[in-house]
């Protein structure tokens, strides 16, 4: 800021929003009764204008914000939005599998945990912060993974990336494949059920037996994305994953960390940006690796593309 006024230029990932919504994760420690009062006398302006909150942002419009609005209050300072989190140093920097200027897809470790003190949303965030310039887009992880599910995770690093993942996703325009170890050497093709009052819906394919130990590596294609589906789903029709506890596993393997569970693939059937290839698959977890030999001869590395 400089002068009486602080200028904010309106960048890419900030365009097309009401400036009110801008204001609101900008000035995040900014009660709303105040960010609303500047709007309406004059200290918040677009362009040397008073504006409505509901004003749509365009690119390189310029936010004025006047100096003494950050002053009030007995001079304590309003908060801006921080961006990026503090993040301990040793934190370590997640496997990238691909990164580009809208989405940044992510190999997950099993026990990591996304949100959180010491997450791999912060890590992301120190790491990976997406785009600087704007004043209300931070980047964050576009669907979910369970703490102990390793595989891929996607991250926005634009708005633009965030929009057209989130809305090809709800379209039904990605397909997400896991690899899993279950718990008997039998399972229905189709899952079918109700979790917490929702249709579910999974494909499932053994893909290789292992009957002096009663399991199965089966790869798993999910129609809908409830959480825990593939986990309860399996309990259900008693065939649940491998070590996985909570939902009624019997078996345990010395050294195995929890359930064998990885999100391996995702499949655009559009093509969503050209520098985002038609096809994204993670590696496996060494432990998953070395556990898989038990099953013999399974073509390392695995290939599951057919």
């Amino acid at each position: 800021m400089n002068g009486e006024n602080g200028v904010f230029i309106i960048a890419e990932n900030d365009e097309g929003r009401r400036i009110d919504r801008i204001l609101r994760k900008f000035l995040a420690k900014t009660p709303l009764s105040r960010i609303y009062s500047a709007i309406r006398t004059g200290k918040i302006k677009i362009n040397g204008r008073k504006c409505k909150p509901d004003y749509i942002t365009v690119k390189g419009d310029k936010l004025e914000i006047r100096t003494a609005f950050f002053n009030e209050d007995n001079g304590k300072k309003c908060g801006f939005y921080e961006k990026i989190p503090v993040v301990a140093d040793s934190e370590e920097k997640p496997a990238v599998i691909l990164r580009t200027n809208d989405l940044l897809f992510i190999n997950k470790k099993n026990g990591e945990i996304v949100h959180g003190e010491k997450s791999l949303c912060q890590a992301v965030l120190k790491h990976f912060p997406g785009t600087e310039n704007s004043l209300a887009f931070t980047s964050g992880p576009l669907h979910r993974l369970d703490k102990n599910t390793s595989g891929i995770i996607t991250f926005s690093q634009s708005l633009k990336g965030a929009q057209k993942f989130s809305r090809a996703l709800k379209e039904g325009k990605i397909e997400k494949y896991y690899l899993g170890i279950i718990e008997g050497i039998n399972i229905k093709k189709e899952l079918k059920s109700i979790i917490d009052g929702k249709d579910c819906f999974t494909l499932a394919e053994p893909l290789a037996v292992l009957k002096s130990e009663n399991i199965a590596l089966v790869r798993f294609k999910l129609i809908t994305g409830r959480k825990h589906q593939i986990r309860i789903q399996c309990s259900r029709l008693g065939t649940p994953l491998l070590n996985d506890i909570k939902y009624g596993s019997k078996q345990s393997f010395h050294g195995a960390k929890s359930y064998f569970l990885h999100a391996y693939k995702l499949k655009f059937k559009e093509r969503l940006f050209d520098d985002v290839p038609d096809t994204i698959t993670a590696a496996l977890p060494e432990d998953f690796s070395l556990f898989l030999k038990k099953f013999g001869d399974l073509s390392f590395p695995l290939n599951f593309d057919s």
